[in-house]
């Protein structure tokens, strides 16, 4: 496709990420998409960049912007939204805002997600797999989204921010609502149900904030959020805006992380083995299933001046989705890269993105799909997929799955056999 195609947006030209075959296996059309040319576009005029060179320079670019206001067609709705609490809460958090906020906002997350304070989480999240883990059967089947892949990370997080893990149920729903403002295709129910949530989760917020400035309490994310408010660094809004980000971003992809891993995993029966023989190669394991099958489809950006890419120029005012599942599968960035190899390496894979926006997470989420991974397979010597196929929820950026149904042994000799 030539830059006046592109310019035109010809229809043949098109990508069309809301056709079902996408939500099913988006990489025959990832592929398509790279292979084709530099820029493609959607129907929705977005232009679509897959080339892993062009994905990693343009999450580093100083020349495009994280805000989505940039857009004309949030600066069209935004005075009809103007009173959303969900607009008010997204418009805080520091994934979608530059510098200087975006480096103040960071600054004052970083402390929970510094490599000592991850490191000393280690019994603790391997303690809250074992659980999660006695309470499957020990011979028999389960969904490992349900029953294990959404608590374990969700507990965790609750640990990090300060909160009561008890509260499970209404966090989670909360979670899932506001999760889908990433998501290009929205129905209006949507941003309903996410307009509520974000009052009910501010609400539920500020109980616990109170809670914490009454006790006193530091020794928590949300007990050192709430001091640097108190000292003036941080308003209202961007306490409760950033602790709600954290909250969905710090359990959201590791859950889907775990589920798509494991499903990655039971497709490849060889690499399935030779993790168990060596679970030593769980790092690279978790490296390779962000790189073959990651949870995050694309990033958005939004050129502050004319960005060029090849032969493209893209002018302010547009959206650019920097497509990581694209960029993942790259020749020219790795070799035989529809193989899936837990010990591939080097593995430049850019599922947890990149530049200053490179996600805060990243080391627990980590940490954390290690751990999910070894304790299940110490665990359970036999692991099997139930159903024919493996069903992906309906979104077009998110990657995950609505059910991964295991059948399980715990021994391979069970008693009466």
């Amino acid at each position: 496709m030539n830059d006046a195609a592109a310019n035109r947006g010809d229809g043949a030209d098109r990508v069309d990420m809301r056709d079902p075959g996408w939500r099913a296996d988006p990489h025959p059309l990832l592929r398509e998409l790279r292979e084709r040319s530099a820029v493609a576009r959607d129907v929705l005029g977005i232009w679509l960049v897959g080339r892993h060179a062009d994905v990693n320079v343009g999450l580093r670019s100083t020349k495009l912007s994280r805000e989505p206001w940039r857009a004309p067609v949030y600066r069209q709705l935004r005075p009809f939204i103007a009173d959303s609490p969900m607009e008010v809460m997204v418009e805080q958090w520091m994934l979608f805002n530059d510098p200087p906020k975006h480096t103040r906002l960071r600054r004052l997350a970083n402390q929970a997600f510094r490599p000592p304070v991850i490191d000393a989480m280690t019994e603790r999240i391997e303690a809250v797999a074992d659980e999660l883990i006695d309470a499957l059967p020990a011979d028999g089947t389960f969904d490992l989204m349900t029953d294990f892949a959404q608590p374990l990370p969700v507990r965790v997080i609750c640990d990090v921010l300060g909160l009561p893990a008890r509260d499970f149920a209404a966090t989670k729903a909360w979670s899932d609502a506001l999760a889908l403002i990433v998501e290009p295709v929205r129905r209006r129910a949507d941003l309903e149900a996410a307009g509520r949530a974000a009052q009910e989760m501010a609400d539920y917020l500020r109980t616990h904030i109170a809670r914490h400035r009454s006790e006193g309490r530091r020794d928590d994310l949300l007990g050192a959020l709430v001091a640097a408010q108190d000292d003036g660094s941080l308003s209202d809004d961007e306490l409760l805006g950033n602790l709600i980000l954290l909250f969905v971003a710090g359990h959201e992809t590791t859950t889907n992380l775990i589920g798509n891993g494991v499903a990655t995993l039971l497709r490849h029966p060889g690499e399935l083995a030779r993790l168990r023989k060596d679970p030593s190669l769980g790092e690279t394991a978790v490296n390779e299933m962000l790189r073959y099958e990651g949870s995050v489809n694309f990033i958005a950006r939004h050129p502050i001046e004319p960005y060029r890419i090849g032969d493209f120029t893209i002018e302010p005012g547009e959206t650019i989705f920097f497509m990581l599942g694209a960029a993942n599968r790259d020749p020219t960035a790795f070799a035989d890269p529809e193989r899936f190899d837990i010990g591939r390496t080097p593995n430049h894979q850019l599922g947890f993105g990149a530049g200053i926006h490179f996600c805060i997470g990243a080391p627990l989420a980590r940490l954390e799909a290690r751990i999910a991974l070894n304790r299940l397979l110490a665990r359970f010597p036999v692991l099997e997929g139930v159903d024919e196929a493996p069903r992906w929820r309906r979104l077009i950026n998110l990657r995950g799955l609505e059910a991964l149904n295991l059948r399980a042994l715990a021994s391979l000799n069970p008693i009466g056999t």
